[in-house]
């Protein structure tokens, strides 16, 4: 009996050492955490006026992720003590800008409710009401400060600071989508003013930062198992094709912002998406062109992982590099024009320069959201024939086309899935290079396997506490704790699938690959409930 107590409850996950983990080894993540904590006080102490802004603590953050990410990346390359030292401080320092953009944005919400406060009189609400979780800009500064600091943590020893070289990337996206969205302050509807939003949204930003690193380390765990790069290209292009094939239905258009007032009963707040999408030149065939590169590497590399075949293998690389440019000319195309064009019109005719034109065949959905924001039913607005809706669409467009404009910022979820989707490509591109020099250089992939066990297990922990907080929210807002919402469905689904990964280890054996592959499908199920419920589905979690 004593035997069978002294042996590890599950034995096929071996245990971490813990020889090396003094306290002084987490001396990175307090500094971090503790200097953001000093750099927020002292925010609060000397006012904002002369202050460094929370956008631009932000960028600093990003531009740190991705230093610290180059040297953890060319560490394992070409290892050197100096290259680890430097992406250990580099990520301190974005964990750092991190934590005080969240903080100082805090103390920023603090002088604009006291700003408004002077003007219309009351009481200054505490400092609940306040906290920086409004809307997904700040859930997003929270989601990559959890995947940074989750990173500093697990980076206290040494042969675990590779997993910063993919991670940090990741949580590098996620600020440029912060960027994108915008940090525009927003006033919550009074059934939301609760102190259980800092603490529901707190906890899911967290935990989904965690589970963001459980994904890393998955994938990290599959190159070291041998997992062909080809075939990781094959699942990376199938993404890319999907990321293509879904941007608003159509390619080659974005969505316009409107600065102006609907109508006598409507305002339309500054930098409001509308429901209408203008055409952006030279976009639409690159994506094309993307997608048709990328559906040659998925043949060429289905033949190669199938038959063997060197040709194709070859071939395929060519084409995956292909893409990779492509992908990258569709961006800057985009980013570029975005910010070059001047003005929106219907154009009846050739496109007048520095003009994005509106295509007529979206006159008659822009003009049911028309008819819908005048307070019309689904059935009266079936009622309207078509074309006068299509008219009036098209008259609103034509008087009001001074005051509508384009803006990254329409719909930050499809230029920020464009450029995770490049960023797919390029990490397969690069773990392609010296494939075998890279795995020599990561450490046992029966300790990756139990890091990938352990942060599974926290993420499950962080979202169950996730469905806990945000039932007892949904209870205080709208006096029910379950209403199968299309975000609260979402987050109990990732939950299922976290428990599932762990139900599968303790009860069934599983490790390595398939442990992988749930942490992977997992994590995407959290995505999705992030950004794809946020905005693609219907729901009551309208701050998104």
């Amino acid at each position: 009996m004593s035997e069978a107590l002294s042996q590890p409850s599950v034995l096929t996950t071996p245990e971490l050492s813990i020889k090396d983990s003094s306290l002084m080894s987490y001396f990175p993540a307090m500094l971090a955490v503790g200097g953001a904590i000093l750099l927020t006080l002292l925010r609060w102490q000397t006012g904002g006026e002369h202050f460094i802004s929370d956008g631009a603590l932000m960028m600093l953050a990003l531009a740190s992720y991705l230093t610290a990410a180059v040297f953890f990346l060319t560490n394992l390359y070409a290892p050197s003590t100096l290259f680890q030292k430097i992406g250990l401080w580099t990520a301190t320092a974005g964990v750092f800008f991190n934590a005080s953009s969240w903080g100082v944005r805090w103390i920023a919400a603090h002088d604009r409710e006291l700003a408004i406060l002077s003007r219309q009189g009351g009481e200054m609400p505490w400092f609940f009401r306040y906290i920086p979780f409004a809307n997904l800009y700040d859930l997003s500064l929270a989601f990559a400060f959890g995947a940074g600091i989750t990173t500093l943590l697990i980076a206290h020893r040494r042969n675990f600071r590779f997993l910063g070289a993919i991670s940090l990337p990741l949580a590098s996206l996620v600020l440029i989508l912060a960027r994108f969205i915008g940090g525009e302050f927003i006033n919550l509807p009074p059934v939301l003013d609760s102190y259980w939003r800092p603490i529901h949204v707190g906890i899911a930003s967290l935990s989904y930062g965690i589970a963001m690193v459980c994904f890393a380390i998955a994938v990290v765990y599959l190159l070291k198992d041998g997992v062909k790069v080809e075939a990781m290209a094959i699942w990376s292009s199938i993404f890319a094709l999907a990321v293509i094939a879904t941007i608003g239905g159509t390619f080659g258009t974005f969505p316009i912002l409107t600065t102006a007032t609907y109508s006598a009963s409507t305002f339309l707040p500054p930098r409001m998406p509308l429901p209408l999408r203008a055409d952006i030149p030279y976009v639409g065939p690159l994506l094309v062109l993307a997608g048709i590169l990328l559906l040659g590497v998925i043949a060429l590399f289905g033949r190669y992982v199938a038959k063997k075949d060197e040709q194709s293998k070859r071939w395929g690389h060519y084409l995956l590099k292909a893409s990779l440019i492509v992908q990258v000319l569709a961006i800057v195309v985009l980013v570029s024009q975005v910010k070059g064009i001047t003005s929106v019109a219907v154009c009846a005719g050739e496109r007048p320069e520095g003009t994005a034109c509106v295509d007529a065949r979206r006159f008659h959905k822009f003009g049911v959201w028309m008819a819908e924001q005048q307070g019309l039913t689904p059935e009266q607005t079936a009622q309207i024939p078509d074309d006068k809706l299509e008219r009036g669409a098209s008259n609103w467009i034509q008087e009001n086309q001074s005051k509508l404009f384009l803006s990254l910022n329409a719909n930050p979820v499809e230029l920020a899935a464009l450029i995770t989707a490049f960023a797919a490509t390029l990490f397969v591109i690069i773990f392609s290079f010296r494939t075998d020099k890279l795995r020599a250089a990561l450490p046992d992939k029966e300790k990756i396997d139990s890091l990938m066990y352990k942060t599974g297990g926290v993420a499950f922990a962080g979202l169950a506490l996730l469905l806990m907080t945000g039932a007892i929210w949904a209870n205080e807002s709208w006096g029910r704790y379950w209403g199968w919402d299309s975000k609260e469905t979402g987050a109990f689904v990732a939950w299922l699938t976290y428990g599932a990964f762990l139900h599968s280890r303790i009860s069934r054996g599983w490790t390595g690959r398939a442990s992988a592959y749930f942490a992977i499908v997992a994590f995407l199920l959290v995505i999705f409930t992030y950004l794809g419920v946020s905005y693609l589905l219907p729901g009551l979690h309208s701050y998104a």
